[in-house]
C-alpha cells in the first residue's frame, strides 16, 4: 500500500500531520508486524467519523495492519482510495504521540490501469477534506500540518 504523497497519476500531497494522546501509542501488542505498528484504534475511530459524512460517496474497509502502521479502503466503485495511518517515532515514547495520514489514489496490481487511468481528483479531494473535517471535529487532536 503507498504511503507517501504520490498516488500514481492522482496528486502529490505532503501527508497530514498530528499530535494526539486519544489513540494507544504506548503498548506494543502481540499482533503487530513491528514495534511500531500502534494506530488500531485511530484507523477505526476515522472509518467511523468518516462514515458520519453524509454525501462522502465512498464504502470503508475495516483497517488493515501494514509494517508502517494502519490502513484502510475507501472506494465509490471506480475508483479506490489508500487512507494509511502511521505512527511517527521508533516504538513507545513519551507524548504527545505524532501521526501522519495520507490519502491516496490506488490503481491496484494492474499495470495497464496504473499506466491509463486518470485519478478521479475530486474524490481524493473529498475524502482528504473529509478526513480533516473529523480530525477538526476532536479537541484532542491537533493538526500540526497539511497542505490544502
Amino acid at each position: 500500500m503507498p504511503v507517501s504523497g504520490s498516488d500514481f497519476g492522482g496528486g502529490t500531497r505532503s501527508p497530514i500531520m498530528v499530535e494526539t494522546e486519544l489513540f494507544e501509542h504506548r503498548e506494543v501488542k502481540p499482533n503487530f508486524i513491528n514495534p511500531c505498528c500502534f494506530g488500531e484504534d485511530f484507523a477505526t475511530w476515522l472509518r467511523d467519523g468518516l462514515r458520519g459524512i453524509p454525501n462522502l460517496g465512498v464504502e470503508l474497509s475495516d483497517p488493515i495492519q501494514e509494517d508502517y502502521g494502519w490502513g484502510l479502503w475507501a472506494s465509490d466503485g471506480k475508483d479506490r482510495l489508500w487512507i494509511a495511518l502511521s505512527f511517527v517515532g521508533d516504538g513507545p515514547q513519551d507524548p504527545p504521540a505524532q501521526w501522519a495520514i495520507s490519502v491516496v489514489n490506488d490503481p491496484g496490481l494492474n499495470v495497464f490501469k496504473r499506466l491509463t487511468h486518470k485519478a478521479d481528483h475530486e474524490l481524493l479531494e473529498r475524502v482528504r477534506a473529509g478526513v480533516l473535517n473529523v480530525i477538526a471535529s476532536n479537541a484532542g487532536i491537533r493538526t500540526i500540518r497539511h497542505d490544502f
